[in-house]
């Protein structure tokens, strides 16, 4: 569909692997920062600023790029959106970015807002919501990269 960007495929391919790789780093980087900071509680306000701050600066503009960079493969490749492994990938690329959005942001500043008591009910809640939601999004990305790596007939 746009043969002209066809030498180019390798550029593009590469930019969305790494792309690829940093999102799902970022990912695991989430849940290893919330396990620490629930670990040790004096450096949990530092934690989850710094998960904040990189799902601004890093891994939001890393998603925006595998996103742009998938459109940009799927129509030099010019492979059917009906292919299951795409149409999946795809799915759960937005199923991911909306549990991200939609549930583990909000959790998060929930469980910084709940620090002060970090040994009480409401707190423990919250905490867990974070822990689980951060490694339901590392799952859904880690399947979303095994689908467009493998390419499995579905």
């Amino acid at each position: 569909m746009l043969e002209f960007l066809e030498p180019y495929h390798e550029w593009f391919l590469l930019i969305h692997v790494l792309s690829a790789i940093v999102a799902l780093g970022a990912n695991v980087g989430y849940a290893f920062w919330l396990s620490f900071a629930e670990r040790n509680q004096g450096h949990l306000d530092f934690a989850i600023g710094g998960i904040e701050r990189m799902d601004r600066v890093v891994t939001g503009p890393a998603y925006l790029v595998l996103l742009l960079s998938g459109i940009v493969l799927i129509l030099v490749e010019a492979w059917p959106i009906t292919q299951l492994w795409l149409l999946a990938g795809i799915v759960l690329y937005f199923a991911s970015g909306l549990t991200s959005f939609v549930v583990l942001t909000p959790a998060l500043r929930n469980q910084l807002a709940l620090a002060g008591d970090t040994g009480g009910q409401a707190y423990r809640a919250a905490a867990r919501r974070s822990g689980l939601t951060a490694w339901v999004v590392v799952m859904i990305v880690a399947i979303v990269v095994g689908l467009m790596v493998l390419k499995p007939v579905l």
